[in-house]
């Protein structure tokens, strides 16, 4: 799970208004244009479409100004999503030109496949734009009970997506229910208030909602060995048992990753439409009808990062 400080990202962790909280999901077509790939650029591409059809970024850039505070990175990522709302496909020195102020990371400055969730945690630090990070902040809580004497104590952090380990197949909500299950914790320091060493225990709480819960389903473990199992991704989440409240949330797009390890292989994206899905190949765009994305996702083996919409 990616984590943040109250100062990342400028203010776009302390406001977020009303306009940008009513955000839906959208009842229209994606614009079907695709990115060219120029050089193990997939993971970019993919990420790129789904924030270019979030809701809330894709309003939020309609009615952007120029603004001569904007990073050049910020630029040249508005002038690619400007071609596509215009129904052209992105210049290639255009995309070369995105590439390159990429660089400025030095884990990018090669054209080597890449973690597409490591380019969007990345580009949302590197852009330093409110309405691109806003939609995705949320909010841990940890509460750590003493199990001698039951003292707790809290800490608050905040994320921009939660990552979750696959160990057998099951339904999404599942892991979800898993992730959130308390947890104790081997710990040798003493209590503060009994001054005994006793196991501490852990629980999780989704504290704040997200906008967008962008959900990444970890199939590789740190010997890059990677998990087949098969998950049965909902549509419709309703967050029940680890939240304040119980939100809804609706999905509206997937990021597939096929490959022996999560630096090779090859990345596509799947987008909601009004009546169907569309699958983005890089420059390829197909028309995917509801029922065999619906029989996909009830056995997904290829899914690794899911879009939701709060409702």
């Amino acid at each position: 799970m990616y984590r943040t400080s109250n100062q990342a990202y400028g203010s776009a962790v302390v406001t977020r208004n009303k306009e940008q909280m009513s955000q839906k999901t959208y009842d229209v077509d994606p614009i079907r244009i695709g990115i060219e790939n120029i050089g193990n650029t997939c993971y970019i591409n993919s990420m790129l479409q789904c924030l270019f059809n979030t809701p809330a970024i894709s309003t939020a850039m309609k009615q952007y100004k120029d603004n001569k505070n904007s990073t050049e990175l910020f630029k040249q990522f508005y002038k690619i999503w400007f071609s596509i709302q215009a129904g052209i496909e992105p210049e290639h020195n255009d995309i070369i030109q995105f590439k390159k102020l990429m660089n400025q990371h030095k884990e990018f400055d090669n054209f080597n496949q890449q973690d597409c969730i490591e380019f969007f945690h990345v580009f949302l630090d590197f852009v330093n734009t409110a309405f691109l990070t806003q939609p995705f902040f949320g909010q841990l809580t940890y509460q750590i009970n003493c199990q001698n004497c039951n003292n707790s104590s809290k800490q608050t952090e905040q994320f921009i997506n939660l990552s979750i380990y696959i160990q057998q197949s099951c339904r999404l909500s599942q892991l979800l229910s898993d992730y959130f299950k308390p947890e104790q914790l081997n710990s040798q320091e003493k209590c503060k208030k009994c001054q005994k060493t006793s196991p501490l225990l852990r629980r999780t709480n989704l504290s704040a909602t997200p906008m967008v819960l962008v959900i990444q389903l970890k199939r590789y473990d740190s010997r890059q060995a990677r998990s087949n199992n098969t998950i049965e991704i909902e549509q419709n989440l309703i967050l029940k048992g680890f939240c304040d409240q119980s939100p809804q949330y609706k999905l509206y797009a997937v990021i597939n990753h096929q490959g022996y390890s999560i630096q090779s292989g090859h990345y596509t994206c799947l987008i909601k439409g009004k009546d169907c899905w569309y699958n983005f190949n890089d420059q390829r765009v197909s028309e995917y009808s509801n029922k065999v994305v619906d029989d996909e996702l009830l056995k997904s083996q290829n899914s690794y990062v899911l879009f939701y919409q709060r409702q």
